[in-house]
């Protein structure tokens, strides 16, 4: 009987944002549940500094030119596909994935343009804007502006308050303020540039419930959505704190009627199909006033701890983990 050998696959944790602590979580959630009878997984750091691989306890550096990892033996170890866990940069605004596009690596997620266009809020909600769906008024404003002379009335015009101001670029929920007061503007705008972005989105704010929602590989790999959740935050926001200290409920499924539910549902694929997402991604929408269902933003390489929405949404679907993440492998693309 012959066996047919093991893909081996680098499961990529850390990056070099403020998000790598949930990175490292949600790596340890595919490594724990991977088929290891489909795949061999090696856990691959991504620090600014250095890469490194871990094999059988030991720490291995890996040879950016291609990829590549010499053992203790002196074999030189490459991979057959990568699994990206990394939140944040460089995991989620294209640059792990221009990259890997260059050592034509399959991995899984999308493109470098897929990822670096939903990474920017800015760019994408105003694309999904032109394309008819509801999104915030937002104001973008760039590191290189002068802040003392940005025109505080002309924004709180556009966008009123109470107001979010939050990075362009980035996730987790670092970095961001509710603004009631024109006067304090200033001060949210240059705490979100201290998570190290480029530029600050000045967000108007959606008075609605909160839901996420994840889209995923389906059986035949074609994208299917997974049970809503709703956020009930304690919180201003859905803040840091809420998101990963429990200071909010989070209800999966979601109490909402059918024709409301298959809306989103509905949205969410498209809006994937749109933006060339592949593998896991997970949207987050307001659900404002006359039951319209307004698209918040889209997490290209979305949280996967025990804590996260998405194992809570595929425990609600009956998918496991396990088969989750075969799918995810199966849908990589070079």
């Amino acid at each position: 009987m012959s066996h047919n050998p093991t893909l081996s696959i680098a499961v990529l944790a850390g990056g070099y944002s403020g998000e790598f602590v949930i990175s490292l979580k949600s790596a340890a959630t595919v490594m724990e549940n991977i088929d290891r009878n489909e795949f061999s997984p090696l856990l691959v750091r991504i620090f600014k500094e250095n890469w490194w691989v871990e094999s059988e306890g030991e720490s291995y550096d890996i040879d950016k030119k291609d990829f590549s990892w010499i053992d203790h033996s002196g074999t030189k170890n490459t991979f057959d596909s990568v699994f990206i866990m990394v939140h944040g940069t460089p995991g989620e605004d294209g640059i792990l994935q221009q990259y890997f596009e260059k050592l034509k690596l399959p991995f899984t997620t999308g493109s470098t343009e897929s990822v670096s266009g939903t990474f920017n809020k800015y760019y994408t909600t105003e694309r999904l804007r032109k394309a008819g769906y509801t999104v915030a008024d937002a104001v973008k404003i760039d590191k290189s502006e002068n802040l003392s002379s940005v025109d505080y009335e002309k924004i709180g015009k556009k966008v009123s308050f109470p107001c979010f101001v939050k990075p362009n670029e980035g996730g987790s929920s670092l970095g961001i303020s509710r603004v009631e007061r024109q006067e304090d503007l200033l001060e949210a705008i240059e705490f979100a540039f201290s998570t190290e972005c480029t530029s600050v989105l000045v967000e108007a704010f959606l008075e609605g419930r909160e839901f996420s929602m994840g889209i995923v590989p389906g059986v035949n790999l074609s994208p299917m959505a997974m049970p809503i959740t709703e956020i009930i935050t304690k919180n201003l926001f859905f803040d840091f704190e809420a998101k990963y200290e429990g200071a909010s409920r989070e209800i999966t499924p979601a109490d909402l009627s059918d024709s409301v539910r298959i809306r989103m549902e509905s949205i969410g694929i498209q809006v994937y199909q749109q933006l060339d997402c592949k593998g896991m991604v997970r949207i987050d929408y307001i659900l404002v006033e006359g039951g319209e269902a307004a698209i918040l933003e889209i997490n290209s390489v979305p949280g996967f701890s025990k804590v996260s929405l998405l194992p809570q949404q595929l425990a609600e679907a009956g998918i496991s983990i396990e088969e989750m993440i075969t799918r995810v492998i199966k849908s990589a693309s070079v």
